[in-house]
């Protein structure tokens, strides 16, 4: 597993920014670092494409920022996944390098019953 520190500089600024997008609620935003063939699956079970998760961003309220905590991330080349805790949430995040960019490319999320790992 790799820090945070040892990740290209563009992914980490990617991954700030597309937290920053979903707390806003900028849908714009947070597409601009999600794949088009994006899929998550939320903490409810529910599955969703990319565009199933924007019209569900859109309905949701801004609110302030969560950091991540723990997070681990997994290397391989241009694909990245990266692990973390943030707002009563374990998060799982594929990250690959599309046309020169970073995207996610699938995310899935489990609320925590205990918040250690």
């Amino acid at each position: 597993m790799t820090d945070t520190t040892t990740l290209p500089p563009e992914l980490q600024a990617a991954m700030r920014e597309r937290d920053d997008a979903f707390y806003a609620v900028d849908s714009a935003q947070w597409g601009k670092y999600t794949a088009s063939n994006f899929t998550t699956v939320q903490q409810n079970g529910q599955f969703m494409s990319r565009t199933e998760r924007i019209g569900n961003l859109q309905t949701q309220k801004q609110r302030p920022y969560v950091s991540r905590e723990r997070e681990q991330h997994e290397q391989q080349g241009d694909l990245v996944v990266t692990r973390f805790f943030s707002g009563g949430l374990w998060v799982v995040e594929v990250w690959k390098r599309i046309d020169g960019a970073w995207a996610t490319v699938m995310t899935q999320a489990t609320t925590a019953t205990a918040n250690k790992p």
